[in-house]
């Protein structure tokens, strides 16, 4: 019989074991932090759970189980869901709508770009995840030079869709780093990578993902505020990676 439940982190009973940034019990599941803030319109109060790291996939085989999922391949025609991504690799070369889909495979969704924020700036609202000034090596987000020229050795040519989801770019030594390896790149609400690593998707259909990547963290804002709209959210290269939100439980 085709296995058909979820993943383990999202299959645990909601309340888990992860912890407020307060010490309280938490209303989340295990691998997801509690962030409480004022977003949305009117600044109304509001709280959901966010995962702790940014995802990994799993892949669904022919015969119905699941198994991890390489993170430097493109989803393409797979069937996949979202995994959290702790002391992993990330997932990247992946778009906004397979990423929203591969967090409703987990029962789980894309955050919202308020969310997002709130849970990279915690309740202080700093501008980096760790505090208002930038620390050299605190997150993953100084690789030297591009990626993709350092993989293919020239920069003629390379700026296609098929260059630039070339899986070996991602495989590269100082390129994505395993979640939670940057112990100091981490929100008040205990959450990590937020910025740099990756891109991370949010939920706009128009296309739009947060935070920097390794390589470029700086060129459209500082730390949590960095926001890419260029592209819409069928578009992946080795850059884009998501993470998942959820309510939270009363």
């Amino acid at each position: 019989m085709a296995d058909l439940s979820p993943p383990l982190d999202a299959a645990r009973d909601s309340r888990g074991d992860a912890s407020r940034a307060d010490g309280q019990a938490s209303s989340c599941p295990p691998k997801m932090a509690l962030v409480q803030g004022s977003w949305g319109p009117g600044g109304s109060a509001a709280r959901c759970c966010i995962d702790r790291y940014e995802a990994a996939l799993e892949e669904r085989s022919p015969s119905g189980s699941w198994a991890p999922a390489s993170p430097y391949l493109a989803v393409g025609q797979r069937q996949v869901r979202a995994v959290v991504a702790e002391g992993a690799a990330p997932q990247g070369y992946i778009s906004g709508a397979e990423a929203s889909q591969a967090c409703a495979a987990s029962g789980k969704r894309l955050c919202t770009s308020a969310e997002w924020l709130a849970a990279c700036r915690g309740p202080a609202g700093l501008t980096w995840p760790y505090g208002n000034a930038h620390v050299d090596g605190a997150c993953n987000d100084a690789y030297p030079g591009h990626p993709v020229v350092s993989y293919f050795g020239t920069s003629v040519g390379v700026w296609d869709s098929v260059h630039m989801n070339d899986p070996g770019i991602n495989q590269q030594p100082g390129t994505v780093a395993k979640g939670g390896d940057h112990a100091q790149c981490v929100s008040a609400w205990g959450v990590y990578d937020l910025h740099g690593n990756l891109h991370e998707w949010v939920d706009d259909e128009a296309g739009t993902f947060r935070g920097g990547f390794y390589a470029d963290a700086k060129l459209n804002g500082q730390g949590c505020l960095y926001v890419t709209t260029a592209h819409d959210a069928s578009y992946h290269d080795y850059s884009t990676g998501f993470r998942c939100c959820a309510a939270a439980a009363p």
